[in-house]
């Protein structure tokens, strides 16, 4: 009776995907806003049971476009309590193709029964959308921060050495006399 209750809990419990409706490149293309295929450039993790947030540069716009590399939730929540319908995309650099829908303030969402995958597209999806275009090169880094950092740095270095020679360099050559 034990491991009867036990294959029930675990097909019970694992429905991850049974709550997506089945839908052709076509349904799942009308409804997003943006289709791309991009690589994962940052993933946040959390110690609280949280819904995933990653950073996607995009490679080629299958539909729509995005300003450049932009934050994407993996979940319904956006960031809040884990679903059964949460998209995996955990690595950076993995390559996905992502179904994604604005949700405010330049982020956007995704999740398991929107179309989503890993890798490129498929040949039903090119069929569908065709090859795209190219997403502009990603723009450089800020390095301003370590810029700046390192201005300050020199500054303190070249203060430092004249404190401490104005401090030891021993006795005065000038002389005075006195009359």
């Amino acid at each position: 009776m034990l491991p009867l209750v036990l294959v029930g809990m675990t097909v019970a419990a694992s429905p991850a995907f049974a709550s997506c409706l089945q839908m052709t490149v076509a349904e799942a293309g009308a409804l997003a806003d943006v289709v791309v295929y991009g690589t994962v450039t940052e993933t946040r993790q959390t110690f609280a049971p949280a819904s995933g947030v990653i950073r996607f540069q995009p490679v080629r716009f299958l539909k729509g476009t995005l300003p450049g590399e932009v934050e994407v939730y993996l979940g319904p929540s956006r960031g809040g309590a884990i679903t059964s319908v949460d998209y995996t995309a955990v690595m950076r650099g993995e390559a996905h193709t992502l179904y994604l829908r604005s949700a405010g303030d330049g982020a956007w969402e995704t999740n398991a029964c929107t179309g989503s995958h890993a890798g490129a597209p498929t040949p039903d999806e090119n069929a569908f959308f065709g090859t795209g275009t190219s997403a502009p090169p990603a723009a450089p880094t800020n390095n301003m921060p370590f810029v700046l950092g390192a201005v300050a740095v020199a500054v303190i270095a070249v203060a430092t050495v004249l404190v401490a020679r104005r401090r030891y360099s021993g006795p005065s050559t000038l002389t005075t006399t006195s009359p």
